[in-house]
Parts: C-alpha cells; structure tokens; sequence
C-alpha cells in the first residue's frame, strides 16, 4: 500500500491530538511525518518535509491558514482544511482546497477526503505517463475528462492556483486541473519557457519581445505575456541561444 506524507498545521493541541488519533487509527494511507503549532512554522515543516498532504486549520493567531498558503510558491501537495467555522467554505474552494472539513471530525468525511487526495495522486501519475506511440502527446485531465495534445501546438499557459489555462493554436482554450509547475515538469525544455510564474510559453510562437511596461513578448497569435523582472536576461539568453546566427 503506497503511503502519503501528511502534515498538521493547527494551533490547538487537542485538536492536532484528535487529527492524529483518526489518520493513525483509521487511516492507513497516512503515514503522519510532521505537525506545526502555527503559519511560518507549517510552511518550514512543508519545505523540509514535502508531504503529500497537509491538514490545515484556518483560523490561526498570527498568520491564518489562508495567509500561509499565500506564502508558498507553486505548492505541490494537498490541501485538506480543518476549522469550526462553516462560512469559510467558498475561500477554501478558491484557495484550491481538495476537501474542507468542519471540527469535530467525522471518520466517513475524513476517510472520503482522503480518498480525493488519493485520486488526485493516481491521475497525476496517469498524467505523467506519455502514450508510447506518439512522444509529442500530453495528457490534459480537466473537469469533462481529458484531451491528449500534441505539445507543439500549446501556444502558451497560465496558471490558475492549482488549475492551468492552457492555450492552443487556432484560439482553442483548455482548463486542466494540473498546476503550471507540473506542465513545466513534464513539457520539454527546449521548446518551452518559463516567463513568469504565472505564464509557460512555447518559444516557437514568439513573435516579437517589447521593452514595453517593463518586458513582454508578444506571441504569434496576438497575445501579450508579461515577462518577469528577475527572468528577462535569462529569457534573452535562451532566445539568442536558439536563434540562427547568419555566417
């Protein structure tokens, strides 16, 4: 049975007792590597421990549990939010939350997050997994199922929390539930650049590279994608590596 780290990030120590007492009773996929009693010491066990899953109350003094995940860039685990406090479902959803569980807990609610944290980890590693026939094909899961997309025609992408929008040539648009770090993973290097930590583009449809508000590139299709301050001498040499130079 494959085992997912979890962290418990909750200020209240009969709580976390609580929280630990139900995953190591009755929830054998966990395996518990770490706890934090407040935000900044949760987002050092997160650095160092790099669970699969984070149990996370909301309300926290100093630093809530929304505010921690605000801090983290490209988060790469599950989100399962603890709290007593019912109206705090939709930013949970918004903060891309896989399951929102309200205290005292109960086992089959527990038990059922759980399980979308398992799912979530079982489609990314189906994902990840590249038809043999056709290296050029990425699996793009979304809410209606998946689409298999050749990577050259991705034009550009943009993160969306922890969904990604990804564009496609001929204006076509797809919404996959993949974050952008995990299309960067996957997409080859060599034909794709990473701009801004909200935009990945595919080289092939720049256009032009505008001095304008800082830095942009503006795609072939029209598109203008801001580049980052701290990426555009990067960006620049890894374009003038792949240009032709003449003889």
């Amino acid at each position: 049975m494959q085992k997912y780290r979890a962290v418990i990030i909750d200020d209240e120590e009969d709580s976390r007792s609580n929280t630990r007492s139900m995953l190591t009773n009755y929830c054998p996929e966990i395996e518990i590597v770490g706890e934090a009693a407040n935000g900044p010491e949760g987002k050092l066990k997160i650095q160092e421990l790099k669970p699969h899953v984070v149990f996370l109350d909301i309300n926290m003094p100093g630093m809530t549990g929304f505010q921690m995940l605000e801090g983290i860039y490209d988060r790469d685990f599950c989100v399962i939010f603890l709290t007593a406090y019912s109206e705090h479902g939709i930013n949970a959803v918004k903060a891309g939350a896989t399951d929102y569980l309200l205290k005292p807990l109960m086992l089959s609610e527990l038990q059922s997050a759980i399980r979308k944290v398992m799912l979530h980890y079982e489609n990314k590693a189906s994902s990840n997994a590249k038809p043999e026939n056709d290296k050029n094909l990425v699996l793009i899961n979304h809410s209606k199922g998946f689409t298999l997309v050749d990577y050259k025609d991705i034009v550009w992408l943009e993160a969306s929390d922890n969904y990604t929008n990804l564009y496609l040539a001929g204006t076509k648009k797809i919404v996959a539930s993949k974050t952008l770090k995990e299309f960067e993973a996957i997409l080859p290097d060599s034909e794709f650049f990473r701009i801004h930590r909200s935009a990945l583009i595919n080289v092939s449809y720049v256009k032009e590279y505008s001095n304008h508000e800082g830095g942009e590139v503006i795609l072939s299709d029209g598109t203008h994608v801001q580049v980052s301050k701290a990426r555009i001498q990067e960006f620049a040499e890894y374009i003038r590596n792949k240009s032709v130079s003449p003889k």
